[in-house]
C-alpha cells in the first residue's frame, strides 16, 4: 500500500487518532530536548548568538523534503494524499510579520509555547493567554471591519510548489535545498562566534551559552541527504505530482449524499458538470450548474479552504478536476452519476424479503424518495422520518490557524 497510509484510512478513524496522538508527543518531546521550551533560547536566533532553533527546523525540513520527494519520485508516496497548504500570499505575508514579531517579544511561538507551558515555564502562559485573546479579536475584526475580511478570504492561488514553477524534478530541487542548507548552518554558525564575542556573554548576564559547536555533523547530514536526492534522481521516475496536478477524488454514494442534505450538513458546495439537458431530466437539490468547465465557477473561488465540492456527472463516467480549478477543496464525485441519484434516491424501493433489516430498509428509503419528490410510499414505525433538510451547500469558514 502506497503512503500516506492515514488519508487511505488504512488504520481507520481510531488507528488515525492514535497515529496523531504518538506523532504529537513525539514532536513536542523533540522540542523541548532541543531546548525549545526555553523563551530565551528561542529569542537568541533574533540576536545571532544562539542559531539553534535555525539549525534543527532547517534541518528537520530538508530531511522531510528530501525524504518526501525521493519517496514519491520511487513511486512509494502518493502526494496528492499529502496535505499541503494553499498559497495565499497576502495574508501570508502579514501574518508571517505578525507571528515573527510576537515571537521576538514574547520568545515563543503557539507550538513552543505549549511544550514551555508543559514543563513548568510560567511566562508560557501569558504568551498563550495572547495567542488566545488575538484570536479572539482576530474573529471579531472578520465580522467587524469588511475590508479585513475581504483581505482574509481573497481567493489563493492554489498550491504552489517550488519544482512546479521551475519545472524541474523534485530530487534534484531538494538536492539544491540541502547544499544550500549546508551553506546557511557554516554561516550561522560564524555569526554565532561573532555576536557571542560582541555580547560578551557570561553567566551572570541573563543569557544563555547554550549552542552547540558542530564540527562534522552537518556534514554527514548533508552528505546523506545529498546521495538519497541524487539516487532519486538518476533512479526515480517523472517530478512529484503535487495537489494543484492531480487532485485525489472520492467517490460519494448517492444515500450518503441524501442523508446529508437532511441533516443540513454545511461545508457543501455541489456542482453539475452534465448538459444542460441531461440536468432537467434528473435535478439534484442545490447543484449549481458548470457550463463551462474551463472557467473557474465564482462559486469555488468564494468557497473557503476545506469546503467538500461534490462534481455531478453521467452514470459511468468518473469525472476529473479540471485544470485550473483551485487545490485545498476536499474533491468528490457522485458515485454512478444523476442516474444513481435517480435510482436510489428518487425511486421507491421494492422489498426484497421479510427480514426485519430489509423492511427497515426498504422503509428508510421510501422516506426518503418521498421527502425528495412527494412519492407516495408507506411508512414504516421502525425507521422514523428523516427531519427537515435544506438545500445542499453551505460553507465553513476559513480556518484562522498558522504558525508552529
Amino acid at each position: 500500500m502506497m503512503l500516506p497510509l492515514v488519508p487511505q484510512n488504512a488504520f481507520g478513524l481510531e488507528g488515525g487518532l492514535l497515529t496523531a496522538l504518538v506523532i504529537g508527543f513525539v514532536f513536542g518531546f523533540a522540542l523541548e530536548r532541543a531546548g525549545f521550551g526555553n523563551a530565551r533560547k528561542l529569542a537568541a536566533q533574533f540576536y545571532f548568538y544562539d542559531m539553534t532553533v535555525f539549525k534543527v527546523m532547517f534541518t528537520a525540513i530538508i530531511t522531510a523534503m528530501s525524504g518526501l520527494f525521493a519517496l514519491a519520485a520511487w513511486g512509494m508516496v502518493d502526494l496528492s494524499l499529502v496535505w499541503i497548504n494553499p498559497t495565499f500570499l497576502g495574508p501570508q505575508l502579514v501574518g508571517g510579520f505578525l507571528l515573527g514579531a510576537g515571537f521576538l517579544i514574547s520568545g515563543l511561538c503557539p507550538g513552543t509555547g505549549f511544550v514551555s507551558l508543559a514543563s513548568g515555564k510560567t511566562d508560557a502562559f501569558f504568551a498563550l493567554l495572547g495567542v488566545f485573546l488575538g484570536t479572539l479579536l482576530f474573529a471579531l475584526a472578520l465580522e467587524a471591519v469588511p475590508a479585513f475580511n475581504a483581505f482574509y478570504t481573497a481567493p489563493g492561488s492554489g498550491t504552489v510548489l517550488l519544482h512546479d514553477l521551475l519545472h524541474v524534478p523534485a530530487p534534484w530541487l531538494a538536492l539544491g535545498v540541502v547544499l544550500m542548507a549546508l551553506g546557511c548552518f557554516v554561516g550561522a554558525e560564524k555569526l554565532e562566534r561573532v555576536f557571542e564575542r560582541k555580547l560578551d556573554i557570561d553567566p551572570a548576564s541573563g543569557r544563555e551559552r547554550s549552542r552547540v559547536d558542530d564540527k562534522r555533523g552537518k556534514y554527514i547530514l548533508a552528505g546523506g541527504l545529498a546521495v538519497l536526492c541524487i539516487a532519486a534522481g538518476l533512479t526515480g521516475g517523472a517530478p512529484a505530482p503535487s495537489p494543484a496536478l492531480a487532485a485525489v477524488i472520492q467517490p460519494l454514494e448517492a444515500g450518503t449524499l441524501a442523508e446529508a442534505l437532511i441533516r443540513r450538513e454545511a461545508g457543501w458546495l455541489m456542482l453539475d458538470l452534465r448538459a444542460p439537458a441531461e440536468r432537467e431530466l434528473i435535478k439534484l437539490p442545490g447543484a449549481q450548474p458548470v457550463d463551462k468547465v474551463s472557467e473557474v465557477p465564482a462559486a469555488l473561488l468564494e468557497a473557503p479552504e476545506g469546503t467538500r465540492v461534490l462534481l455531478i456527472g453521467t452514470a459511468g463516467l468518473k469525472p476529473g478536476v479540471p485544470a485550473g480549478w483551485p487545490s485545498g477543496r476536499d474533491y468528490l464525485w457522485l458515485s454512478g452519476g444523476a442516474e444513481a441519484w435517480q435510482a436510489r434516491v428518487l425511486t421507491p424501493a421494492m422489498a426484497g424479503g421479510t427480514a426485519l433489516e430489509e423492511r427497515e430498509r426498504v422503509a428508510r428509503q421510501n422516506q426518503i424518495a418521498a421527502y425528495f419528490n412527494g412519492a407516495e410510499v408507506a411508512v414504516s414505525a421502525a425507521a422514523p422520518p428523516p427531519p427537515p433538510a435544506g438545500g445542499g451547500g453551505g460553507a465553513k469558514k476559513k480556518k484562522a490557524g498558522g504558525g508552529c
